[in-house]
């Protein structure tokens, strides 16, 4: 046993020193990071910040949590619901995390338990905690099934906020397949012999999946139409878990058929409560469905809750019932300073630093920035370039060293600027990617966009005021304001790179072209801001 210990706790240190583990274990590679969620570690850090802004408006636990319920669907859709629960856990607050999540591919009995020694994120990799794992496995009721979690992403979906929150931990990973009320229980108690105060229960399960997708549409086929019925059965189903009434919940399934898809696991906590914290208040943190998020046109629906367990009184405040709002940013908005301006220049730098290098530079950047800036949620387009400085790398290869990002507004400010400097870096499809070794000499800039607005004509264009975008037979480029200004071309000249950059006849922009401007402003490291347009 003492070897086990020393082995989990070198472990342990290696996953505060950046996810390594030992030579010749097995580690479970991550199935859908890159898809699901982020698969860069920037972007993935950068993500969890937002959402965690997102959820601010949700209750503050009063303690630490024993157990909690989250969903797991792609972060796009469920993030801040799941943000509303993670954000109240804090680096120390647990050394080991007992993940349970249904296995969407099903086909076995009972739970299936890892054999891995450790799971991958693009934080790092999470140690398993291995004595935990055998004590649990009976080889009947807990059991590793071949192939279950290879492709499963109820577990590993909830990992990446557990690191940003927490630090370092180490994982009980588990998969419910088709269990029964007495499985159920008997896994409650086997799990209750890991509560020590230090370890943390997690539920991984989204609510009502409705819709000819999900083959469950009782209320009739249009989720948007049976919103109200939907939101009604959804509601006892979690007044059922806020009473933790096992029962109760269990006769809510068989009478609805309510397709909650972590409903053996929730059976399992509902079980598990009374034995580890009889006196648990329950709290509703977060609650709505993926209908409910603005620009989503399915009418298939998914419902995506939040709730948290703990000692002592509920907290004040109501749970956060609607997705983060977003504003975008005013065509005629004043320019930023340039205080901020360089504030968000290092942000983009210490981006690419954490991508590379790895270490906290990025954590540094986003804690710099202002809180009371709303502009930082606004949605806003922004581009970064990389450029080289080195005079021979220049005369050989050229100034450019990378340039990406979005036109339109579809990021809050804060995350565009992650985005668009990984995306510089790792994602311009004309250089190879950036090395870690490079980035001391190269210089970044930035430019923050104006929403692009239509132009009735080529003639309308200000050159070195606009930048341009145009679209012709299902092709895009872009040209930022100071390009043209860089290369000393005429507006005709500009058009004429601008079509063969979206892979058209240099003269395409004469005929059937369509245009679009915007303004930007642009900051470089080391020098003071530069405004384009008005």
């Amino acid at each position: 046993m003492r070897i086990r210990q020393a082995a989990l706790v070198a472990v342990l240190a290696g996953a505060l020193a950046g996810g390594a583990t030992p030579a010749g274990a097995r580690t479970r590679p991550s199935a859908v990071a890159g898809s699901w969620y982020p698969g860069e570690r920037a972007l993935v850090i950068g993500e969890l910040r937002q959402f965690f802004a997102d959820a601010a408006a949700a209750p503050v636990l009063p303690g630490k949590p024993e157990a909690l319920i989250v969903p797991h669907a792609g972060w796009r859709w469920s993030g801040a619901v799941a943000a509303a629960a993670f954000r109240n856990l804090h680096p120390g607050d647990f050394s080991r995390v007992v993940v349970v999540g249904p296995s969407h591919s099903g086909g076995f009995d009972g739970f299936s338990i890892t054999d891995a020694d450790a799971y991958e994120t693009p934080l790092g990799n999470v140690p398993i905690c291995r004595d935990a794992v055998e004590a649990l496995r009976d080889g009947k009721l807990v059991r590793t099934v071949p192939g279950a979690e290879d492709g499963e992403h109820s577990v590993e979906i909830e990992l990446p906020f557990l690191q940003q929150a927490l630090g370092a931990f180490c994982l009980v990973p588990i998969l419910a397949g088709e269990t029964a009320s007495e499985s159920q229980k008997a896994m409650a108690e086997k799990l209750a012999t890991l509560h020590d105060g230090k370890t943390l229960f997690v539920f991984s399960s989204d609510f009502t999946h409705y819709g000819p997708r999900y083959r469950y549409a009782p209320f009739g086929p249009s989720a948007r139409a049976a919103r109200d019925r939907i939101r009604a059965q959804n509601e006892r189903a979690v007044d059922l878990i806020l009473k933790k009434d096992a029962g109760g919940f269990r006769k809510h399934l068989e009478e609805t058929g309510d397709s909650i898809c972590g409903r053996d696991g929730i059976g399992v906590l509902l079980e598990l409560l009374p034995k580890i914290s009889p006196k648990a208040e329950a709290t509703l943190l977060a609650r709505y469905a993926s209908i409910d998020i603005p620009g989503i046109e399915d009418d298939n629906s998914v419902t995506y809750v939040a709730i948290a367990f703990t000692e002592g009184k509920r907290p004040a405040g109501k749970p956060m019932e609607k997705p983060p709002a977003r504003e975008t940013c005013s065509a005629d908005a004043p320019p930023f300073d340039d205080g901020f301006g360089r504030k968000l220049v290092a942000l983009a730098r210490a981006t690419l630093e954490t991508q590379l290098d790895g270490g906290e530079a990025m954590d540094r950047a986003l804690a710099a920035l202002p809180r009371d800036r709303k502009d930082l949620e606004q949605l806003r387009g922004v581009f970064v370039t990389l450029n080289r400085t080195d005079p021979i790398e220049i005369s050989r290869e050229g100034k450019l060293r990378g340039c990406v990002g979005q036109i339109f507004p579809v990021l809050p400010l804060r995350e565009a600027v992650i985005y668009a400097a990984v995306s510089a870096a790792l994602h311009d499809g004309r250089f190879e990617p950036v090395r870690a070794e490079e980035l001391p000499r190269l210089e970044v800039e930035m430019t923050l966009l104006s929403p692009p607005k239509s132009v009735a004509s080529w003639r309308d264009i200000r050159l070195g005021t606009h930048g341009i975008v145009i679209d012709k037979a299902g092709r895009r480029a872009v040209f930022l304001p100071q390009v043209p200004g860089e290369e000393g071309w005429t507006l005709e000249e500009t058009l004429a790179h601008l079509s063969r950059k979206a892979g058209l006849p240099s003269d395409a922009w004469k005929d059937g072209a369509a245009f679009s401007v915007f303004t930007g402003q642009v900051f470089r490291e080391g020098r003071e801001a530069g405004r384009s347009g008005k």
